[in-house]
């Protein structure tokens, strides 16, 4: 039952959810808005899913997404076409990405203190690209990219959950998820196995870039404008979600179905309790106790392993 304890507290809160709210929580337009809300969330947790497994942490996946967000209004409002805009955010995320493998994997500098610089260096130089304004000059396409429906959902929400597909079938169903998995239990052990350590550990860094630049992509076109500040609001949910995951479907492994069904109980937990009428710092007391408590159980669990 531990594999499926966040599906069934999901289903649970729902439920309780309906019952207690059924004109305003139990309406097909609350439920459109809470699968497709949290999208951008559900990416940047993906990635952070993707080097968690490798044992190391990047936080720098929500200020990357601002960063590329606002880079992307600020070339195509100084003359660049749609492509060639979206082709120097995305090779600027890869770099950024390679750059924080390069200095954890080479250099030796713990993961959480290299991103964590790295979130201050984006985060001030955001606010540089536009000193300090909203960037909303964007491609008119951009927002036919993310907004259409389809469904009756936007298009971006079909993105995020193509994200968490793909993430799976690679960790779950290739080589490199074993070799993922692998690295994060014991590096030196890998290595010794004839496993390529460290070109793996710079490449879910990489990864994880490249899908917090989709994000910015996604975010652009969504809000029509970007706050350089935006991204300071997106560290805990996705690590939050993540945590969650890994006590879930394959427990003691961070796994995206597990960071999806994650997202979506803070989800529901949250708009739950904002139309109960709860305040407005619900989202990051309800993210924060999520988060502890998640890496709490896994602690615990590892003991009784052990």
């Amino acid at each position: 039952m531990s594999r499926y304890a966040v599906l069934v507290v999901l289903i649970a809160l729902v439920v309780f959810f309906c019952v207690l709210m059924p004109r305003t929580f139990a309406t097909g337009g609350n439920f459109r808005v809470m699968a497709s809300s949290q999208t951008v969330v559900l990416i940047l947790a993906i990635g952070a899913t993707v080097v968690l497994r490798t044992g190391e942490f990047d936080l720098s996946l929500g200020n990357l997404m601002a960063f590329s967000g606002v880079l992307l209004g600020v070339l195509y409002d100084h003359g660049f076409s749609a492509v060639a805009a979206i082709s120097v955010v995305a090779a600027t995320g890869l770099l950024v990405g390679f750059v924080n493998g390069f200095l954890v994997v080479r250099i030796g500098v713990s993961s959480l203190v290299a991103t964590l610089g790295m979130l201050s260096v984006l985060a001030g130089a955001t606010f540089a690209l536009t000193g300090g304004r909203r960037a909303d000059t964007y491609p008119p396409g951009l927002a036919t990219f993310t907004n259409k429906t389809l469904f009756g959902l936007p298009l971006m929400t079909f993105y995020g959950w193509l994200a968490v597909l793909a993430a799976w079938y690679v960790c779950e169903r290739t080589a490199l998820g074993r070799r993922l998995l692998f690295i994060g239990g014991n590096k030196d052990a890998a290595r010794l196995a004839g496993v390529r350590v460290d070109r793996i550990r710079i490449g879910s860094f990489v990864a994880a870039s490249a899908l917090a630049t989709f994000a910015g992509i996604v975010i652009s076109g969504s809000l029509g404008s970007v706050d350089p500040g935006i991204g300071a609001s997106y560290l805990l949910a996705p690590f939050a979600a993540a945590f969650l995951g890994a006590t879930a479907i394959t427990p003691g492994r961070y796994n995206s179905l597990g960071t999806l069904a994650g997202l979506y109980l803070l989800t529901v937990g949250i708009t739950g309790l904002q139309l109960l009428g709860g305040a407005l710092w619900i989202p990051d007391v309800f993210n924060g106790a999520a988060l502890l408590f998640a890496v709490t159980l896994g602690l615990l669990a590892g003991r009784r392993r052990g």
